[in-house]
């Protein structure tokens, strides 16, 4: 073998490997995100507010929401079918968490202000349901007016609305996303 073929046999050695390389990925691009949720970016920081808890559970809202991730929904009128199944959903997902659910809390904004049934509240036990006739959270919130009724919302510690999902939100996916979330994450 001469000394130009031992050359260009070992530049080919170093050099196909990377042009490899540049053609799988622009040919075959990896996913867009490894997130399950559609992400809010940037993340929409939502005001502090006053609430007042509507389903005759003790203590201050903001005692109870302070320092926590949030999952939020929006109910409007009562709470039908679809709105149990986002509640089961966030119950779930809470519950896959394993040690680190307290991290967690479920949040209802009830936008009619008008407190949930007692069948409702005994089978989701733990959820916070909060008067939410004036609250800014329900316009602000990415969909705006009614489009976003039936999401659920990863809220942060820090009150940032950043991640959501749709009504029909497949359980184990979202406690992936949470799992993820906490991992990466030294607060609340």
């Amino acid at each position: 073998m001469s000394p130009k073929t031992k050359l260009a046999a070992l530049l080919a050695l170093f050099i196909l490997p990377t042009l490899a390389s540049f053609a799988v990925f622009y040919w075959f691009p990896p996913a867009s995100s490894a997130n399950y949720g559609t992400l809010i970016v940037p993340a929409l920081p939502l005001p502090k507010e006053a609430w007042a808890r509507i389903d005759g559970q003790p203590g201050e809202p903001a005692t109870a929401l302070a320092g926590r991730w949030l999952l939020v929904t929006r109910v409007s009128g009562p709470c039908a079918e679809a709105c149990r199944a986002r509640l089961h959903a966030m119950k779930q997902a809470r519950l896959i968490l394993g040690r680190e659910q307290d991290r967690v809390v479920r949040v209802v904004l009830a936008e009619d202000g008008a407190p949930p049934a007692a069948d409702v509240v005994q089978a989701f036990a733990g959820t916070v349901w909060i008067d939410a006739r004036s609250s800014a959270w329900k316009t602000m919130l990415p969909g705006g007016g009614d489009a976003n009724v039936d999401r659920i919302y990863g809220v942060d510690p820090l009150r940032n609305a950043f991640i959501y999902y749709g009504a029909d939100a497949d359980i184990q996916r979202l406690a992936k996303d949470l799992k993820k979330v906490l991992k990466a994450s030294q607060i609340g």
